[in-house]
């Protein structure tokens, strides 16, 4: 069947299912914000090997179950619920994790730091550790054995007989915990990536052994500073004294090199792209890539393989503007994941004998694409000439200039992506743009773009946002007078320093557990600073306190706060470990004192995070009436459709 025909046969097929007319459908008018907050129906779906069963993680009211759906009946049931376990007080078992080990046999983690082995009826067959990790490519008999965490925060692993629960754990003998590893086709350990932290100091040292066999002793290959790149171990293929390696060392974006272990360097480029880190790879222990992924502003996926590379031309033809992944088996039946950024996503199962395709479930069904409005990418150029990537949401098809929200992501060393996000489609749902710049420091934009943020805490990295602002004003795109800037964790500190740095540009400003000062940021009593790895990296990426708070104190809101000139919405969880609550009530302290506006809001079972719908709820209710009051919105979301929004 040539490609023409294929992609008819399943035209022809998804228009039962509404994708492909949904264009030409009037539109639905969009389901109340608050909805867009109810759990996702399911959580993720996996084929078997045979492509006769699918698995999947469903929502349920007190966790997450595990469901199993026979693709020939395309009837479904539940193997797995949450369950209310009575000792240490009493807590809530659920699936958190679920992926096939054969054909009859799954592997289930729990919330618990359990793993187990279970049954198509659910019942336990064996225990597997905390985690499970993967599968080994043997036959016959050591088909049975999987690879598991024994101990996840050691690194500790284990080779595991998914019937029988025998284990028997690898004895590395090397110093400092086991964070990478690759094998060979046998199932043999043959490199492994160390990372140790000096008892006495803040330096951890990163290091890449290999070894010949499993009875050979370990070979150094290279050691590095935490902070320095080092290559990661994939695969051990049949020739002697080589690796398959994944490293950006020598380059600026993270690819695929043939490692020679006698010279102790890279010997051959396998996988590259210019532009973008490659983020995942298959096929390496059948000796030749399947695919690779990169995530540059769009997740691609790039088939080695002719028979995948056709059905994936024919999916992304029959189900365009879309990001769809293929999994299964290219002559039998395929499992296709397609999510945009109108939709979280929705599986299809597709028999690529027949090219017939069946939706089997979605994510969200609540959201309606039709009623999301449509991401754009962008880029645009710094004060200094770099070039910045960013997102762009519109609340309408109209060209007037909207009213605009500055959405910075947290991390820093972080990114957003193209695809569904409930907060932006809030936003843009109650008549507001949306915009998100991927600035200096964000990941997956190479290694110079990311080593270009260090130390630019309020800085460059925030010249970078305020360019942004700037352009979408210059395009006629944002209204001058209407823009107010928010985010959360770093994204929260950005929101703070950008009212103070460009007191003209932003009407308000929104902090969600926001960074307050930044030499405080690095002694406090954060998750971050009990661990000596993550004090050396921000030492690096941040700077030191020992080298003065001067220059911290120049770029921290929280001294700076007799300067803010807008309305500040600051809000905290009262449990949050990664930034503490002090930050965010130091500066309201310090507002006040100043005599400033601002608004001053707690969730008091909160972290670094929501977890409970009625505190998101509550959360954009505040964000809302205040974006309403101060700047408005273009089209919906008015003061009077608030009336009616729900109380916390």
């Amino acid at each position: 069947m040539n490609t023409i025909r294929r992609i008819a046969t399943l035209i022809l097929t998804l228009c039962a299912f509404g994708l492909a007319t949904a264009q030409d459908s009037p539109p639905e008018s969009p389901a109340p914000w608050w909805k867009l907050l109810v759990p996702n129906d399911m959580l993720s779906l996996s084929l078997s090997p045979d492509g006769t069963q699918v698995v999947g993680m469903g929502y349920h009211l007190a966790g997450a179950m595990v469901i199993l759906i026979d693709v020939r009946t395309m009837k479904a049931r539940r193997l797995i619920s949450p369950e209310r376990i009575k000792k240490y007080g009493g807590y809530t078992r659920s699936p958190r994790r679920v992926r096939w080990i054969g054909n009859e046999l799954l592997a289930v983690d729990f919330n618990d730091l359990e793993s187990e082995s279970v049954d198509l009826d659910g019942k336990k067959v064996a225990e597997l550790g905390e985690s499970f990790i993967g599968t080994f490519t043997e036959q016959g008999e050591k088909a049975d054995w999987v690879l598991a965490y024994s101990d996840i925060k050691s690194g500790t692993i284990a080779r595991v007989n998914a019937r029988t629960g025998e284990k028997a754990k690898f004895k590395i003998s090397l110093p400092g915990r086991l964070v990478d590893w690759a094998f060979d086709a046998g199932g043999a350990l043959r490199a492994v990536t160390m990372m140790d932290t000096a008892f006495w100091s803040d330096t951890t040292k990163v290091s890449n052994w290999y070894r010949a066999s499993e009875t050979s002793s370990w070979q150094l290959l290279e050691e590095t500073s935490i902070t320095q790149e080092h290559m990661e171990p994939l695969y051990a293929p049949p020739e002697p004294n080589t690796l398959v390696v994944a490293s950006r060392q020598g380059r600026d974006t993270t690819a695929i090199f043939r490692y020679d272990v006698l010279q102790h360097k890279t010997v051959e480029l396998m996988a590259a792209h210019a532009t973008e880190d490659i983020v995942g790879v298959s096929g390496l222990d059948q000796e030749v890539f399947r695919r690779v992924s990169t995530a540059g502003l769009k997740r691609r996926t790039f088939w080695f393989d002719e028979r995948w590379a056709s059905l994936q031309a024919t999916v992304d033809a029959a189900i365009p503007a879309r990001t769809n992944v293929l999994s299964g088996e290219p002559l039998g039946r395929v499992l296709v994941f397609s999510y945009s950024d109108v939709d979280p996503g929705r599986w299809f199962l597709l028999d690529a004998d027949s090219m017939t395709l069946k939706q089997i479930a979605e994510v969200a069904p609540l959201v309606k694409p039709e009623s999301m409005r449509p991401v754009q990418v962008l880029t645009y150029t710094s004060t200094d000439g770099l070039r910045i990537p960013a997102y762009l949401t519109l609340p309408s098809e109209s060209r007037e200039p909207a009213p605009l929200i500055v959405l910075i992501h947290g991390g820093p060393q972080s990114r957003d992506s193209w695809s569904w996000d409930q907060e932006v489609q809030i936003l843009a749902m109650n008549g507001y743009a949306v915009f998100q710049p991927q600035f200096r420091g964000s990941t997956g934009f190479g290694k110079a773009f990311e080593e270009a943020g260090y130390g630019q805490w309020g800085l460059a990295m925030q010249d970078d946002i305020t360019a942004g602002v700037h352009y979408l004003i210059d395009q006629k795109i944002a209204d001058p007078a209407r823009i107010c800037i928010l985010g959360a964790s770093y994204g929260g500190y950005a929101a703070l320093w950008g009212v103070i740095k460009t007191p003209k540009l932003y009407k308000c400003g929104i902090s969600m557990a926001g960074v307050t000062d930044v030499a405080d940021m690095l002694e406090d009593w954060s998750d971050r600073n009990g661990d000596a790895m993550i004090r050396e990296i921000q030492r690096k990426r941040i700077g030191s306190v020992n080298e003065g708070r001067d220059r911290f104190d120049l770029v921290s809101p929280v001294k700076h706060a007799a300067e803010v000139e807008v309305p500040l919405l600051i809000m905290h969880g009262a449990l949050d470990r990664r930034v503490p609550i002090a930050h965010s009530k130091n500066m309201v302290h310090a507002l006040s004192e100043a005599g400033k506006n601002y608004e001053w809001v707690t969730f008091p079972r909160m972290g670094h995070g929501f977890e409970y719908v009625a505190d998101s709820k509550y959360y954009y209710t505040r964000v809302l009436s205040f974006l309403n009051h101060y700047i408005g919105p273009q089209v919906a979301g008015t003061p009077e459709a608030m009336a009616s929004s729900p109380n916390h």
